[in-house]
C-alpha cells in the first residue's frame, strides 16, 4: 500500500498532536506529568536495562530521562541503585507506590476504552473525539 497526496500526513499530525491532549488528560488524572506517567509505564511494562535504553523508549534524551527518574525518586515511585556488575551503571525499579501510580493510569485506561467501546460518553474533552474521527475519517 502507498500513501499519495497530503491528506493522509495531515491527519497523522492530527492524530499525533490529539495524542498529547490525551496523555495530559491521564496525566494530570493522576497527578503526574506526561514524561512521568511514561517514564513509569515503560518501567513498569518493559523494564529497560539502561537510562538509554528508557530515554529512547519515552522518546527524550538521556539527560531528561534521568531528571525525570531523578524526580519520580524524590517522589517515592522509583528506586535507584547501582549495579552490581558495573557500577557505571544503576538499576532502577518500581516501588511499591510506583506501582500503584502504574495502576492508577491503567484503571483510567480502561475505564475510557470501556466506555468507548460501549458508546457512553467520555469526559475526557475534545482531544480525545479529534483523535478517533481523526483516525477514522478524513475532513
Amino acid at each position: 500500500m502507498e500513501v499519495n497526496g497530503t491528506q493522509f500526513g495531515v491527519e497523522l499530525l492530527r492524530l499525533a498532536r490529539r495524542c498529547r491532549g490525551f496523555d495530559k488528560h491521564i496525566s494530570a488524572s493522576v497527578g503526574l506529568s506526561v514524561d512521568e506517567m511514561h517514564c513509569l509505564g515503560v518501567l513498569f511494562s518493559e523494564k529497560p536495562s539502561s537510562v538509554k535504553t528508557l530515554s529512547d523508549m519515552i522518546n527524550v534524551s538521556p539527560t531528561r530521562a534521568s531528571k525525570i527518574l531523578k524526580h519520580l525518586e524524590q517522589k517515592g515511585f522509583v528506586s535507584r541503585t547501582p549495579d552490581l556488575l558495573d557500577h557505571r551503571k544503576e538499576q532502577v525499579m518500581l516501588t511499591d507506590q510506583g506501582k500503584e501510580a502504574v495502576q492508577k493510569v491503567l484503571a483510567l485506561c480502561n475505564e475510557i476504552g470501556n466506555r468507548l467501546l460501549r458508546g457512553g460518553p467520555v469526559e475526557v474533552g475534545p482531544d480525545l473525539f479529534w483523535l478517533l474521527r481523526g483516525a477514522t475519517h478524513s475532513d
